[in-house]
């Protein structure tokens, strides 16, 4: 070790000053707060910046349009959740949207509460009194027909009908209700809106874009409901779909005379005036506007207006395995029923797809445009 090394004295080592306790504290009661500001805030403006003038109704709900910002106008539409409508205003308070309809109108609804204000670029705009103002329609009386214990002829004899509906065989049936007429348009949003029914997967029929949004249907045949949600509303009514062979007697057998029908209104093809082959009316109507097309219970549009889902899955030869007594048709294990069986016509089809003993079937995870159903109750004897 050399002299200068043992003389050097020790030299103390320079560190950054510690900060004091006020630094600290301006930092974590300022800055940070401000920090944390300034980037709300930056997501406040982008996420306004961003603000739409149209609204997708969320998942399980339906979009109500009135008249007027009140909960008691008039209702003029009806829009199911994923359908985009146009916001052109709204209330000082932001509770209610107005919206534009597809024939220029514009209307009132409440504001989701899964849409928050900022999302929704609109100017407050004051509610002046529609020259629209719809005329709310009295509902179809909701009638189920009681058909007693009974057995019948189910399907075709020979040189009649389709190979499907062969052999001809005796079923018996136990006691059960049917409703009158098709289950309407009305009646199907109620399930919509009470959480247990899914919205139609459509909103147009073959002639009208609107027919299931438009308050002006809703005495009409409910269409586009896939099987399972057809299925689920007899459920929430505490009924069931009927079985093909329930159906089939309804539509097509006297009871007083034992005796197998055609078509509802007998065995003649010469048809009087209903709503399917030449005498349609190309459309769809109000559920039992035409009387002569009604079975011998009393029933009605079992030829005609629209096809109906029935429970049972479909089989080409399950005539030929068939239970007697209150069959509810074939398995769909390793293919022993393909679709979901289809009854009766609509407007669109001919006279001979309207024969009581005709089938069809369809997938049932998709809705149609010429397909609705109705509900059947089983009577305890």
């Amino acid at each position: 070790m050399t002299l200068s090394q043992q003389s050097q004295p020790n030299l103390p080592v320079n560190r950054s000053p510690e900060p004091q306790p006020k630094t600290q504290m301006a930092i974590g009661c300022f800055v940070i707060p401000i920090l944390i500001a300034v980037a709300l805030l930056g997501v406040f403006f982008y996420v306004r910046s961003n603000a739409s003038t149209q609204l997708t109704v969320p998942q399980g709900e339906v979009f109500l349009v009135r008249s007027a910002p009140d909960e008691t106008a008039p209702l003029l539409a009806r829009f199911g959740e994923g359908r985009t409508v146009n916001i052109t205003g709204r209330t000082k308070d932001w509770r209610w949207l107005e919206v534009e309809l597809w024939d220029g109108r514009q209307g009132w609804a409440l504001r989701p509460l899964d849409i928050l204000v900022w999302q929704i670029n609109a100017l407050e705009t004051i509610p002046t009194s529609s020259e629209f103002l719809s005329t709310p329609i009295a509902p179809v009386k909701m009638e189920m027909i009681a058909i007693p214990t009974t057995s019948f002829t189910m399907g075709s004899p020979p040189g009649i009908g389709e190979n499907d509906e062969r052999p001809a065989h005796t079923v018996s049936l136990s006691a059960f209700e049917i409703d009158r007429t098709e289950v309407t348009v009305g009646q199907y949003w109620q399930c919509v809106q009470a959480g247990a029914c899914a919205a139609p997967t459509n909103d147009a029929s073959q002639t009208e874009p609107h027919y299931l949004n438009d308050p002006a249907f809703d005495n009409h045949p409910v269409i586009n409901v896939p099987w399972v949600e057809a299925n689920n509303y007899c459920g929430w009514q505490g009924k069931r779909l009927p079985t093909e062979a329930e159906w089939e007697m309804v539509a097509g057998w006297d009871i007083e005379r034992k005796a197998k029908l055609q078509w509802p209104w007998g065995s003649d093809l010469e048809q009087d005036q209903v709503n399917v082959g030449e005498t349609s009316l190309g459309k769809i109507t109000v559920v039992g506007t035409f009387l002569k097309d009604q079975s011998p219970v009393g029933v009605l549009d079992l030829a005609g207006n629209v096809s109906e889902w029935v429970f049972d899955w479909y089989k080409v030869d399950y005539y030929s395995v068939a239970d007697n007594t209150d069959p509810i048709g074939p398995t769909p294990r390793r293919g022993e029923g393909s679709g979901r069986v289809i009854r009766g016509a609509s407007f669109a089809d001919s006279i001979e797809q309207a024969r009581t003993t005709n089938r069809r079937h369809q997938d049932p995870n998709y809705g149609y445009p010429t397909v609705g159903f109705r509900c059947v109750k089983d009577i305890k004897e």
